[in-house]
């Protein structure tokens, strides 16, 4: 009976038998049956590009019936983690909401721990360390600058993609305006508010810049309303100034409620679209928080509305970031009335439900679950408190670096040439033959024609 709901839910699908591996190391099949078809499908025909590689001798004659090899390296495509857990680590006595990660940062084996873990399944990262009330809790005081710098350069180091979050977030008395920020407000000082905010913006973005490459400039402009006080134009006059600091960086817009609440979504769409028209945001993002049961068992049932809203968003022609993304234990607990161990096998399949969705639209670039170790919604990470690994972790490792990666072990045809389909990123090609191996690099890349030749001399691709 545990299940009523879910069978009473669907009464067609398939049933996910998922493989979870690690210390799991066992077959589990569970309850959670959808029909997926349509978003496979899109897969394949959205996510894959056509690929050739014509391997040819250094004097141009095409080399038919050898061995190629294609293994896929990088992604293309954006999945990505919010690490909050070091601003805690790197800052322990500054980090004022690192309570939720005990008393003390993890030893040194476990802080690695984490960090081979997170590079093992992510190439990008949203950067949380810039809530105004965290980063300056006091007129010029910045407590968390060179935590923030030390994360930054370690994911640099591993070449993952930063974001930085964020810059405008009208929430008090949440973390968006500092208390000392507010208190101006309330005494109507608004523009002093707007050099403060504009100051705030020009300084970090300066300071970060080359360490970040995107950023959330404004968070939640449709449902933190705090910031309106500025003017009406205050959005626009933050982008404008933003791209004037870093030309090269992404900006991106986010916004919370979009794919569930039509009210939100509409009025959304017409504010970013006057960004649109004087190039002030490059990127749309779109928080899909699910908070509850509740929320859980509307989104499952929904999953063609939630693809409609995507349709809707990408109307105005800008890609699409998932930019916030979490499924907590006890939302699953109470959804199913299961056990904790059956609820993280079944968080783990409708994590998996919902990134085939997302990863299926041809809009969306990017998918950042939030976040990884004692996450801010409780049991939403991939590790317990204890550090062991969840299913969770199995389950996206698999769709990202197996499912969600193309390889490739052909022989080329009688024009030496081998055609293929492939999820876009960078290659290793390794082309044989008797016993001589060359090895090449290609990058398969949406928007461009991925006709590759190389020769087979020792001399590279070209």
């Amino acid at each position: 009976m545990k299940y009523l709901w879910l069978k009473k839910f669907i009464q067609i699908g398939f049933l996910f038998s998922l493989l979870l591996g690690g210390e799991i190391g066992m077959a589990a099949e569970t309850m959670v049956n959808v029909n997926l078809q349509k978003y496979l499908r899109s897969i394949e025909e959205n996510r894959k590009l056509s690929v050739s590689v014509t391997v040819l001798d250094e004097n141009s004659r095409s080399l038919n019936d050898f061995k190629v090899e294609c293994v896929q390296l990088t992604h293309e495509f954006y999945f990505g983690n919010a690490p909050e857990y070091l601003l805690f680590a790197y800052a322990p006595y500054s980090y004022r909401r690192g309570n939720r990660f005990g008393t003390k940062p993890l030893p040194e084996d476990q802080l690695n721990q984490y960090k081979k873990l997170y590079v093992e399944l992510f190439n990008y990262a949203t950067l949380p360390a810039f809530y105004w009330a965290d980063y300056e809790p006091a007129p010029g005081f910045l407590p968390m600058v060179e935590a923030t710098k030390k994360i930054a350069e370690w994911l640099s180091e591993y070449k993952i993609v930063t974001k930085g979050h964020t810059l405008v977030w009208g929430n008090p008395p949440s973390v968006g305006v500092p208390g000392w920020v507010a208190a101006k407000g309330a005494a109507g000082e608004w523009e002093e508010v707007r050099s403060l905010l504009y100051t705030r913006i020009i300084r970090e973005m300066t300071q970060f810049k080359g360490l970040i490459q995107m950023w959330d400039v404004v968070n939640e402009p449709v449902v933190q309303r705090w910031f309106d006080s500025l003017s009406e134009d205050y959005v626009i006059e933050a982008y404008r100034l933003a791209r004037r600091v870093d030309p090269d960086a992404k900006l991106v817009l986010n916004e919370f409620g979009l794919l569930t609440n039509n009210d939100t979504r509409r009025k959304f769409i017409k504010l970013a679209g006057k960004l649109v028209e004087e190039d002030l945001i490059d990127i749309i993002g779109v928080e899909a928080h699910i908070f509850n049961a509740r929320d859980l068992k509307m989104q499952l049932e929904n999953l063609e509305g939630i693809y409609t809203a995507l349709d809707e968003i990408a109307t105005l022609g800008k890609p699409i970031h998932i930019t916030e993304f979490q499924i907590p234990l006890l939302a699953v607990i109470e959804a199913f009335n299961t056990d904790v161990q059956t609820a993280e096998k079944l968080q783990a399949e409708a994590v998996k439900i919902f990134y085939t969705l997302f990863f299926s639209h041809p809009s969306v670039e990017a998918i950042v679950y939030w976040n990884f170790y004692r996450a801010w919604q409780q049991g939403s990470g991939f590790l317990r408190d204890d550090l062991t690994i969840k299913p969770v972790y199995y389950v996206l490792k698999d769709l990202i670096h197996q499912e969600w990666k193309t390889s490739l072990d052909t022989r080329t045809d009688h024009e030496g040439k081998v055609s293929f389909r492939a999820f876009p990123g960078t290659y290793e090609i390794r082309v044989k033959y008797a016993d001589e191996e060359k090895t090449f690099n290609i990058a398969v890349s949406k928007g461009k024609i991925n006709d590759f030749t190389v020769i087979f001399n020792g001399s590279g691709d070209k």
